[in-house]
């Protein structure tokens, strides 16, 4: 037996009453895990293994990657209500989650990686933005992905002042100097550039309030899901929920225009 703490991730039904249990651990890596009984009405862990619970569990950790550990209880349960809540901060959770299990095989330690989960989690649920906290770590998890942008300096000239703009053929940044290299450059604003520069390094730990308008977050997520669609190739399903929510939700104000 043993202790660890972790950050359930999400949940699979096993037999009746029982639960598969995808964790991301402080220090074991991603790890899944048995939770005998935890569907039952008075279970002492259904309470600990709820989605985005950050928890002291006890019990086995697997003995072989791809093998499963048993949580056999639950200690010191911290839940986000924020996330419960709200359904959009809950979908950009979702998104972080995602990409975390596609990034890493289980059983690497990435330490640093559930710490910053952790702040994410308590900054979002304090009032932060989740699609900034969101992007920020969909701008870092490239690099684990297998993509690593260059955001420090044009490649040509290893210029890191000026204005700049995205070019997938560069695999990064380049300086206007360098535009007419290539004709299938994004034309990013400039302010989008800067954000998505500043993204790639920032430790969340030191990250304040970040007012972001509306047009320059719309930016920042198209980049950044043009980098996941055509050179990573993954795209999580909370993502497609946070679009067609998005959608709806212009659709409703134009009808709400319309009807003015």
């Amino acid at each position: 037996m043993t202790s660890f703490h972790g950050i359930v991730l999400y949940t699979r039904q096993y037999k009746d009453n029982d639960l598969l249990v995808r964790v991301l651990t402080e220090t074991e890596g991603l790890r899944t895990f048995l939770a005998r009984g935890a569907k039952k009405q008075k279970s002492k862990l259904s309470a600990g293994v709820q989605t985005y619970t950050l928890s002291l569990f006890e019990g086995a950790l697997p003995k072989q990657n791809g093998s499963l550990g048993y949580i056999n209880d639950v200690q010191d349960t911290k839940q986000y209500t924020r996330l419960i809540k709200d359904i959009e901060a809950n979908a950009y959770v979702a998104v972080i989650a995602s990409l975390l299990d596609a990034a890493f095989e289980d059983g690497e330690p990435i330490t640093h990686w559930y710490q910053q989960f952790v702040i994410a989690l308590d900054k979002i649920n304090n009032g932060a933005d989740p699609q900034i906290i969101t992007n920020i770590f969909e701008v870092q998890l490239l690099v684990p992905l297998g993509v690593a942008p260059n955001w420090r300096a044009d490649p040509i000239d290893g210029n890191q002042v000026g204005i700049f703009d995205y070019s997938e053929k560069y695999n990064g940044i380049i300086s206007e100097n360098h535009f007419g290299l290539d004709e299938h450059r994004l034309h990013v604003d400039a302010k989008t550039i800067f954000y998505l520069r500043q993204f790639s390094t920032i430790n969340l730990a030191q990250v304040g309030h970040i007012k972001v308008s509306n047009i320059t977050k719309r930016g920042l997520q198209q980049v950044i899901d043009y980098i996941y669609d055509r050179q990573v190739g993954f795209k999580p399903r909370a993502k497609r929920f946070i679009e067609q929510m998005h959608s709806w939700t212009n659709q409703l104000k134009k009808l709400r225009r319309t009807d003015n």
